[in-house]
């Protein structure tokens, strides 16, 4: 046997040995921060069309209030969580050549963009009031006459960011189900 057949047989065992997974895993911090994020996204987004639907009145005021309590916790932990990533490196994380980081980078940008836009038309508007007493600071003078325009960005960036949330999924799902030809040797 030839020094060469030796080193692929060591590398292809080394290989063997090592744990598959379809999608590299994460820390539980990130899994916690990312699936309650996911999770809020999908409910601000029912809540906001459910609140175009009702109108006025108490219930649509409390879906309201909910929603913009909702976004500014999407938001502190969107910030939460990049700052981990960037406090907290993952030591063991490699570039894999398969990876497409653009689309998760546009995802943050419109997991920052979004509720930044809904927290100045709130400020604009003048409703910064949430849950359990707080209040939002305002980023904006109130009255600007700016809320229209600012209430209507920020819907339209939140069904954009449903499409980039489409894509995500659809490439972990990709990935999933493709891992397998990744691990392949390359072809010349």
């Amino acid at each position: 046997m030839s020094l060469v057949a030796d080193t692929k047989t060591s590398t292809s065992a080394a290989q063997e040995a090592q744990p598959h997974y379809a999608v590299r895993p994460y820390r539980l911090p990130a899994k916690i921060m990312h699936w309650t994020v996911a999770s809020l996204v999908l409910f601000m987004v029912a809540s906001g069309i459910t609140m175009k639907q009702l109108g006025s009145g108490e219930l649509t005021d409390f879906v309201f209030t909910l929603h913009k309590t909702a976004g500014a916790f999407i938001l502190l932990l969107v910030v939460g969580r990049f700052c981990y990533r960037v406090l907290f490196p993952d030591r063991s994380w490699k570039a894999e050549r398969y990876r497409r980081p653009y689309i998760h980078w546009l995802l943050y940008g419109l997991l920052l963009a979004v509720p930044l836009l809904g927290w100045a038309g709130v400020s604009d508007f003048g409703a910064r009031d949430l849950f359990f007493g707080l209040s939002l600071p305002a980023i904006l003078p109130q009255g600007g006459g700016w809320s229209d325009f600012l209430f209507e960005s920020h819907a339209y960036a939140a069904f954009g960011m449903l499409v980039v949330v489409a894509l995500h999924i659809g490439m972990a799902v990709q990935d999933h189900m493709t891992r397998s030809r990744w691990d392949a040797p390359e072809e010349d």
